[in-house]
């Protein structure tokens, strides 16, 4: 199911339909030509390459807005609209709500949202609020179609978005010091859509240790174990620390590994009573 927000304006219609065609182009992650859709439309795709999400900015020939005859006659609707997946996540729309914002501001246009058909400007937690009751309320409807997914709660899931977002210029800052800058794995049981925020670790390397980490797994080409990432802390604290201006990023120093590797090994863990198998970052939902 699509979810969109429509664009309207006060007292008027006109708009610089070229400059808006021209704002599109240029925006990154927005292919540069505009594709007609067989009915006239002109749908510029957005793909985010790194988050792998997708929304269609579209100028469309006629009134896309629902119950428009219903709203005060002072609104009018510009046949501009912005779609994607109603089980996008937060964090996802948030990046597209940055290119609304730009929007709105440079043509003076305001937001239609429906349901609960009402018309805004520009107020981003009132947008992500209406988002997420009408994600919602599909969950709800249709827990079926959810079914195949795993789920993070939504704070998570947008720390892990962020990390990865920052991880290009984390290793480019970090190339010359031999620091493994550590990807996330995803982890499901059999019996439960809950996912679980993972990384691997061989043992010797120099790494980091991003956001809501839950579990290290600990593969050295001898041992093979999973541990709670809460118990490594509570062991072994000390040997982690913060990269200045990187947030909740963490680091064990070269210094450390020996150590570390370890206390992994012989120390006492509570593992995991249960399998895992692994996720990727597209069979995840905040919902």
């Amino acid at each position: 199911m699509d979810f969109r927000y429509y664009f309207l304006k006060e007292g008027e219609r006109a708009y610089g339909k070229t400059d808006l065609m021209t704002f599109l182009r240029d925006t990154p992650n927005i292919q540069a030509e505009e594709a007609s859709d067989g009915r006239g439309n002109y749908v510029y795709k957005y793909h985010h390459s790194v988050l792998n999400f997708d929304a269609k900015f579209v100028m469309a020939q006629t009134s896309q807005v629902p119950n428009l005859d219903r709203l005060d006659p002072k609104f009018f609707d510009v046949n501009f609209y912005v779609e994607f997946d109603v089980t996008l996540s937060n964090y996802a729309v948030e990046i597209l709500l940055d290119i609304i914002e730009e929007i709105c501001k440079k043509f003076r246009f305001l937001i239609y949202v429906y349901p609960p058909a009402a018309v805004y400007s520009f107020r981003r937690p009132d947008l992500i609020k209406y988002f997420g009751a009408v994600k919602k309320a599909y969950a709800d409807r249709y827990p079926e179609k959810l079914a195949s997914y795993n789920r993070l709660d939504s704070q998570t899931l947008s720390q892990v978005c962020s990390y990865l977002q920052k991880r290009k210029k984390l290793e480019l800052s970090l190339k010359d010091q031999n620091v493994v800058v550590s990807n996330y794995i995803f982890l499901k049981t059999e019996k439960s859509r809950t996912a679980y925020v993972a990384i691997e670790w061989d043992g010797s390397s120099e790494f980091i240790v991003p956001p809501s980490v839950e579990i290290i797994k600990l593969d050295d080409g001898k041992v093979s174990r999973y541990i709670p990432m809460n118990e490594v802390y509570a062991k072994a604290d000390k040997m982690f620390r913060s990269i200045d201006g990187f947030g909740a990023i963490k680091i064990v120093d070269a210094k450390f590994t020996k150590k570390l590797h370890k206390i992994l090994t012989k120390e006492h863990f509570p593992s995991p009573n249960t399998s895992f198998s692994r996720l990727t970052l597209e069979q995840i939902l905040d919902i």
